[in-house]
């Protein structure tokens, strides 16, 4: 069985990577009981599974330097449902991710005693479709300053009644007049002979997020993102993308 702590994450929120700021950070997932117990019950209470719902809380170090930094975007992003987040087990293309659309309800911009750290927390729920568990296809801390494809992932086929979700988060952009066009792809082989464009999202040229799915059914079982950078005087991005299925 293999032990771990954590470390290396990467917490993803709109446009901004808080895990160089994060101390804690907990997701949960939990689901409604429904009370079906009859009047013909032998003495037990039955229960079913009613909504379900997906919540993240954070604990952070505050940054109120920067027009882009963490406060004014997520006093910025307070109350809007659809905000795009991931929470990956690490920063490493390949780690797990878990991705969702949500509110945050609750943001403590400032909370601490004199000479303490300017910590912050925000806690938020899941407002528009699932909680996802799936894979970190693209890594935000590697920037890319020219076009290519990303390591192939077998993620599974999607069969009908499910999809493929994926959320793209932008996190670092400079260049004149810069953009980015990102799709994810699916094929039947590791080596992509014929992939197939599945999910293509706007393009893009500035910090901020997105999201997309693909509904099942799609038999290829193989998925990576393939991205195009345009722009002059070295355009540049940083960039995560996590993908997953349900």
């Amino acid at each position: 069985m293999a032990i771990q702590y954590w470390k290396n994450m990467s917490i993803l929120e709109g446009g901004i990577e808080m895990a160089g700021h994060g101390k804690s950070v907990k997701i949960r997932t939990t689901v409604a009981p429904l009370d079906v117990t009859p009047l013909s019950t032998t003495g037990w209470t039955e229960i079913i599974g009613g909504l379900k719902t997906g919540t993240v809380d954070l604990e952070f170090m505050q940054n109120f330097t920067a027009a882009d930094a963490i406060d004014s975007s997520l006093w910025t992003s307070f109350g809007a449902a659809g905000t795009v987040r991931s929470v990956c087990t690490a920063a490493d293309d390949g780690s797990a991710a878990y991705l969702m659309r949500g509110i945050n309800l609750s943001y403590t911009p400032i909370e601490g005693a004199v000479g303490d750290l300017a910590m912050g927390r925000v806690s938020g729920v899941s407002s528009t479709g699932p909680v996802v568990r799936g894979k970190l296809l693209h890594p935000s801390n590697v920037s890319r300053t020219s076009s290519s494809v990303g390591t192939g992932r077998q993620l599974g086929a999607v069969v009908a009644g499910k999809s493929m979700y994926a959320a793209l988060h932008v996190i670092a952009v400079s260049g004149t007049n810069p953009t980015l066009d990102v799709i994810v792809q699916s094929d039947d082989n590791a080596g992509f002979t014929s992939a197939t464009s599945r999910i293509t999202f706007a393009q893009t040229g500035a910090v901020g997020a997105a999201w997309g799915a693909v509904a099942g059914a799609v038999t290829d079982d193989y998925w990576r993102i393939s991205y195009t950078i345009g722009g002059t005087d070295t355009p540049t991005f940083a960039f995560a993308v996590t993908t997953g299925l349900l």
